[in-house]
């Protein structure tokens, strides 16, 4: 691939939208023409800047990049049939941005059998970017997106559609400002959505018109005013003391088996410390023996890192008393979800914990058995915040947990004053 393709019109370049970031950025198409003139245009793929061939504007040959071929013959494509299609156009239309962005639009993003339908409101555009991450999110593609998050920004929409209709609101890309912001929040308020999920919708909302800004669907930025933000409100995140934690796995479940697997699944994730994502179906073979000792392997599938966490002994008591030697089947995760609360409640975990939320504009407490707040995550956090009690090394945790930096570690253990004062006065400085 050339550095960049040049007509008599312009010069086709390809640039990363932040050429300092350390995961993925966008790949955009730049092209100068005139003037100084010059468009921008979102080709849908990504890449770390690492793997990043300026000089050749290429990604470059790394091995675990599936799709880097792929990638490369379509940025040559996408170059080498705008230029052409440039070349057919009177001068006039050369320089005029909408038509040259038109031209864009069809080579880059037409689906496998024809063109999209023409996008000219704001929910055209939502609906076709959610029809493409949701395509992205079953094919091979540069951008994967998880089902919960595309079905999460289709609720997105299905909310600003019903807020249009029945405020019969006229909503546009021209009218998305400030005055749209709070009527949509007292909107959800009147229907009684929290405030952290007005927060969610904010920001998918927010993530949609970045998009359509970029692919040059959008001019008005009034979205980008500082007051336009995601509102939150922090929420409770429990874990399980070591006593809760003999409690679930002493109980005994035998009579209610999926209660019984949600549990063994919940401990599995509390003695590795993994995310539900990764320890809801290990495998037989991520079982390895090093020095006589036995480890699980995991990939995290959030950061692709390779952890190792000593197999407990209750582990290994779980895997042999009730799955022939191996690890738990899988179980889907809302099921993890809902029976373990049931699983808490058998258990006797039951201190009341009280908790504040905002619902339709007002605040709201009330104290709730403690059983009814596990969760899946609340397996790793538990173990995280149990290790640190125990004075196992932060180095090490981290090691198991996967967190990059102490600073984030320490923002995510959730342990009392009390109980970091108990652990302070440990320390050789309150005992010499």
């Amino acid at each position: 691939m050339s550095k960049s393709i040049q007509s008599t019109s312009g010069t086709v370049k390809y640039r990363l939208k932040d050429v300092s970031s350390k995961g993925e950025t966008s790949i955009f198409l730049d092209y100068s023409f005139g003037r100084n003139n010059r468009i921008k245009f979102a080709t849908g793929y990504k890449v770390k800047p690492k793997n990043w061939d300026n000089s050749n504007q290429r990604i470059r040959a790394v091995s675990t990049i599936a799709n880097r071929e792929k990638v490369n013959t379509d940025l040559l494509k996408y170059s080498s049939d705008f230029i052409t299609a440039v070349s057919g156009l009177n001068e006039d239309d050369k320089q005029d941005k909408t038509i040259l962005k038109s031209l864009l639009s069809k080579i880059i993003r037409k689906e496998v059998d024809g063109e999209k339908k023409k996008i000219t409101t704001f929910f055209d555009y939502a609906d076709d970017y959610i029809a493409n991450k949701e395509s992205q999110s079953k094919d091979i593609k540069a951008v994967k997106l998880s089902p919960i998050t595309v079905r999460a920004y289709k609720q997105t929409v299905n909310r600003l559609k019903e807020f249009n209709k029945r405020k019969s609101y006229g909503l546009d890309f021209n009218n998305i400002d400030l005055k749209f912001y709070y009527k949509f929040i007292s909107y959800l308020e009147e229907y009684g959505y929290s405030v952290n999920t007005i927060g969610k919708h904010i920001k998918n909302l927010t993530t949609i018109l970045n998009s359509a800004t970029e692919d040059g669907y959008n001019s008005n930025l009034k979205y980008k005013s500082r007051e336009f933000k995601p509102v939150s409100e922090e929420t409770v995140s429990i874990y399980l003391t070591e006593k809760e934690i003999d409690a679930l796995y002493n109980v005994d479940l035998s009579k209610t088996p999926y209660w019984e697997l949600a549990r063994d699944i919940f401990l599995i994730g509390y003695y590795t410390g993994q995310r539900v994502s990764d320890y809801n179906g290990i495998k037989p073979e991520q079982i390895k023996t090093f020095d006589g000792r036995e480890v699980f392997e995991f990939v995290q599938q959030k950061t692709n890192k390779k952890v190792y966490v000593p197999v407990h002994h209750r582990v290994r008591e779980i895997m042999n008393k009730r799955h022939n030697g191996n690890p738990p089947r899988k179980l889907n995760d809302p099921d993890i979800n809902e029976y373990i609360k049931k699983a808490g409640r058998k258990a006797k975990i039951e201190e009341p914990i009280t908790i504040t939320k905002t619902v339709s504009g007002k605040k709201e407490s009330e104290p709730v058995p403690k059983h009814n707040l596990i969760v899946s995550h609340t397996a790793r956090r538990s173990f995280c915040t149990n290790a640190y009690l125990s004075k196992m090394p932060v180095i090490d945790i981290m090691a198991i947990s996967g967190h990059s930096t102490e600073r984030e570690f320490y923002k995510y253990i959730r342990i009392t004053p009390q109980e970091r004062a108990v652990k302070i006065a440990d320390s050789s400085f309150f005992n010499n």
